[in-house]
């Protein structure tokens, strides 16, 4: 049984709404009534409907880097690599354009740090590539956390050309041919992304 504290739940309830009927399409009230709580309620625990979308990268980075039978079943740190974005992906197209379309408007408008590097994600994929470098999987041979930093932007900027246009690009051919193309994988590696498309 997972216990969920009254924030979180209506951070739950209101993602529910926000997915099945647009975000701009509800309220604060539809929030509440759906929850059955008053306003004053909400407010106690919310203090915006922006609010409610700021961490969602939190939660997805958080899912990922604590799954380490997701990054284990793979046989080298390339694949390793790439499911970790595989998911941070599927998980993005799960929230659709929409939720993340507001979460860069609301960034744009005041910096909420959404978009800022995790720690616990960092660290795991600066050890994968590093481990990759030493393997001969990754050619590129800069620093890993700049490797890093380098292809999580990059994945930034894919995704919000997806929500630009709507949803209508393939983010994950996009995205792994930079990555690939980024980091120099080898020959011997350059097929593996094709797995998870």
């Amino acid at each position: 049984v997972i216990y969920m504290t009254k924030k979180e739940e209506i951070q739950q309830v209101a993602i529910d709404l926000f997915l099945e009927k647009g975000y701009s399409n509800v309220t604060i009230m539809d929030i509440c009534n759906a929850l059955n709580i008053t306003k004053p309620t909400f407010y106690k625990y919310v203090n915006a409907k922006e609010d409610l979308i700021l961490d969602l990268y939190d939660f997805t980075i958080e899912e990922i880097t604590s799954n380490t039978l997701l990054v284990l079943q793979a046989d080298s740190n390339i694949e390793r690599l790439i499911i970790i974005f595989n998911d941070l992906i599927n998980k993005t197209l799960a929230f659709k354009s929409d939720l993340f379309s507001q979460m860069l408007i609301a960034n744009l408008n005041q910096n909420h740090h959404s978009f800022d590097m995790r720690n616990k994600m960092t660290d795991l994929c600066v050890l994968l590539i590093s481990k990759a470098q030493r393997n001969k999987e990754i050619q590129n041979p800069a620093d890993p956390k700049l490797l890093y930093q380098t292809i999580a932007y990059c994945f930034t900027g894919y995704e919000t050309m997806w929500c630009i246009r709507n949803g209508e690009t393939d983010i994950k051919k996009d995205y792994f041919n930079s990555f690939n193309t980024v980091l120099q994988i080898s020959d011997e590696y350059k097929e593996v992304y094709k797995k998870y498309i």
